[in-house]
């Protein structure tokens, strides 16, 4: 029994990340490329944003409030533009990532967790 229940711990630490804030990609003046850069959010900061207008992939923290259209209009100054907003790690990076990237964060926030 008292291995299920430090099995059941494991997991539960994993996948919530002993209250770690949410990390984002964070290319918040735009990019043409992948971005790649990373951020830990700061306190508020619940939602990761991905937005694209004009072949420039723009990404960032930010709360979950701020993600509506209007306001990322008035933002970003961007009039054409697709955008979505994600609440779990590096879930606004290129959605043609590759899913052994995945596993590979999946495994690196299992770690974390652990240590």
């Amino acid at each position: 029994m008292g291995t299920s229940v430090v099995f059941c711990l494991v997991v539960s630490f994993a996948l919530f990340g002993f209250g770690r804030s949410l990390e984002c990609y964070s290319c918040p003046d735009g990019s043409s490329d992948s971005c790649e850069v990373t951020q830990q959010c700061n306190h508020g900061d619940d939602t990761c944003l991905r937005l694209e207008s004009a072949g420039k992939t723009y990404t960032k923290c930010m709360r979950l409030a701020d993600c509506d259209f209007e306001v990322l209009a008035v933002s970003f100054n961007l009039r054409g533009f697709t955008s979505s907003c994600c609440q779990s790690n590096l879930c606004n990076g290129d959605p043609e990532e590759s899913k052994w990237k995945k596993f590979k964060n999946f495994l690196r926030e299992l770690w974390d967790a652990l240590k």
